[in-house]
């Protein structure tokens, strides 16, 4: 018997230096695709314009914040490791609440099932190295509702400080964020009225009062935001979300949208079945039902982004729940502390590595492309500081992040919170008579700067694939 505690032991203390392995190999390299470019250019503004861009988009500056504070921390320049490594450590900081805090509120073997499929879950391995929001959110919304489920059972002014702060800094992280809080503050209150735990009251509403107070100028801003892309966004009202948006949640929540693995996404849904179910099971038996409460606002979250994409405008993807997946982990916890039969649990957990095995070699060859390589070499040998680079679309820019010296331009319509440095509307040829080195023209694969034809002939001169992308440059010259 001392020896199978020592075992668990062991285990639990293994498990957060296994997720800071298996989840640092995402931050030792300088790759960054799309959405990670705009947030290194964004932490590459002055502060003013950082506060301009974010009023003008869809988040609040509260990440990028963090983000820039680490990045000038680290030296900033042009090596971007350091904001990869803010999410690993974040995704550590999560794995330490498992270790620490659900331990204190559910068990040993709880705490070790918490911390085991949060690092088999292919999703946790996606966003682990992903300089974007979404790691700083599970951090925060997880402690929020463990927090919670602590005041429920021994209510502390410490506690209620801790549960607070975490709730605003969650909303500030993302919009989704913070309506998966809003819909898990209505459970809490729910959970709160119906046991009759009046003493919990007041100071509900105290902490509920704060953090609405706290978040109500970025809250205006937010309105503000959705209401004008309902009204111009018409690629988002057009193409409402149906069946096939639902398939593409799971993609992203079991595998990933860009790059899913059929297999992965098909066991990991029947995995998730499977445990959710012996959750429920497992909280009919213990008479303890925290565990829902979490499930509920992440389950609110989803029903809620789905609706509105349905029915108003498609502005929900998989990853803006990602946040909640805290409570998804503990729900798998408990549901797998419900097996009794050890080949049952090992098929289990079998099906959770082969899906994370496959997700992460798939993770692992993306975050170690070589396809940066080939266009630094490019830069090294034809491109000079009097050049300039014309892109068809945002996403063919973004690799203005890596030489924001030189002059780019977009072609047509420039976003007004595009983060890119250097970066202006090609409204007109014009533009362009100045130029005294060479007009390199970045589309993707496919594509071909023909709108130009008229004035200039063109030639290609490179292709590589990059990340999720397939490049081509031409090398324009005037006719």
């Amino acid at each position: 018997m001392d020896e199978e505690k020592k075992g668990w032991g062991r285990l639990w203390h293994a498990l957060p230096v296994a997720g800071l392995l298996v989840w640092g190999a995402f931050c030792v390299t300088n790759n960054l695709w799309y959405d990670e470019a705009y947030s290194a250019s964004m932490v590459s503004q002055s502060w003013t314009r950082l506060f301009y861009i974010t009023a003008s988009d869809d988040h609040s500056p509260f990440y990028y914040i963090l983000l820039k504070l680490f990045f000038m921390l680290f030296g900033g320049g042009k090596r971007f490791f350091s904001l990869k490594l803010m999410s690993v450590l974040f995704m550590e900081g999560y794995l330490l609440l498992g270790k620490y805090y659900v331990r204190k509120l559910f068990g040993l073997r709880i705490s070790i099932y918490f911390m085991l499929f949060s690092i088999l879950m292919p999703i946790m391995s996606v966003q682990a190295g992903n300089v974007r929001m979404y790691a700083a959110a599970l951090f925060f919304l997880t402690l929020a509702g463990l927090s919670a489920c602590d005041l429920y059972r021994s209510p502390s002014r410490r506690k209620w400080v801790v549960f607070c702060l975490s709730s605003i800094c969650t909303v500030y992280c993302h919009t989704f964020a913070m309506i998966q809080t809003f819909f898990f503050y209505l459970l809490f209150l729910g959970a709160i009225l119906i046991t009759k735990r009046r003493r919990l009251v007041k100071p509900f509403f105290v902490c509920g009062g704060t953090v609405a107070f706290v978040f109500s100028p970025w809250l205006l801003v937010t309105c503000r935001q959705m209401v004008l892309r309902m009204r111009y966004d018409a690629g988002s009202t057009a193409e409402l979300a149906d069946l096939y948006s639902l398939m593409d949640y799971c993609k992203e929540w079991f595998s990933a949208v860009e790059t899913p693995i059929g297999p992965v996404v098909i066991l990991g849904m029947g995995l998730c079945l499977i445990l959710c179910y012996l959750a429920v099971d497992w909280m009919r038996e213990h008479r303890e039902f925290a565990p829902a409460v979490g499930m509920g606002a992440l389950g609110l979250t989803v029903l809620a982004g789905g609706v509105i994409s349905a029915c108003v405008n498609n502005c929900f993807m998989g990853r803006y729940v990602f946040p909640g997946f805290g409570f998804l982990m503990l729900f798998y916890a408990v549901g797998f502390d419900q097996i009794r039969r050890k080949w049952a649990g090992a098929l289990v957990v079998a099906g959770m590595a082969v899906c994370f095995l496959l997700q992460y070699g798939s993770e692992i060859r993306l975050e170690y492309d070589r396809g940066l390589d080939v266009y630094e070499r490019f830069w090294e040998e034809q491109v000079t500081e009097n050049d300039v680079m014309i892109g068809p679309y945002t996403h063919t820019i973004f690799l203005n992040v890596y030489h924001p010296e030189l002059q780019y331009y977009l072609c047509g319509y420039k976003l007004y919170s595009l983060p890119f440095s250097n970066t202006d509307a090609l409204t007109d040829l014009s533009q362009l008579e100045d130029v005294t080195g060479n007009i390199w023209y970045v589309a993707f694969a496919g594509d071909r700067p023909d709108s130009m034809a008229e004035w200039y002939t063109y030639e290609e001169v490179l292709r590589f694939h990059y990340m999720y992308y397939d490049f081509v440059i031409f090398r324009l010259t005037a006719s």
